[in-house]
């Protein structure tokens, strides 16, 4: 057995934590999206599959693909662009989103702390 398949070994067991703990990420944001009570409080909670989930399950396929077809830096870019992309318009469109659903009148928990929407 060489280094090689010791590091493959290694590398495949990293992509696999990757793609398990990225995928407790979605499973975080859907249970906390059907507890919140208000829709605001939903758009927040997508932040886990987002932020965490989304980013781990492409570094996870990254790495797969690394090991079964090969290494390219054009790949390593893709998914640099793709994790970054992901964590800025995910970002934006959250508050994008609770904004708008606020201004739409939508009703807000009263145990949502801070409030800063409602200018008091």
């Amino acid at each position: 057995m060489g280094d090689g398949s010791v590091l493959e070994g290694v590398l495949a067991g990293v992509a696999i934590v990757c793609a398990i703990v990225g995928s407790l990420g979605f499973l975080v944001s859907g249970v906390a999206v059907l507890r919140v009570r208000d829709a605001v409080s939903r758009v927040n909670a997508l932040g886990p599959a987002t932020a965490v989930g989304l980013p781990l399950i492409l570094l996870a396929a990254f790495i797969e693909q690394g090991l079964t077809e090969g290494w390219s830096w054009v790949n390593a870019v893709e998914v640099f662009i793709a994790m970054l992309g992901a964590i800025v318009i995910s970002s934006l469109g959250s508050n994008m989103l609770g904004r708008a659903a606020y201004r739409s009148g939508a009703e807000i928990d009263p145990c949502t702390q801070p409030n800063e929407l409602s200018g008091r």
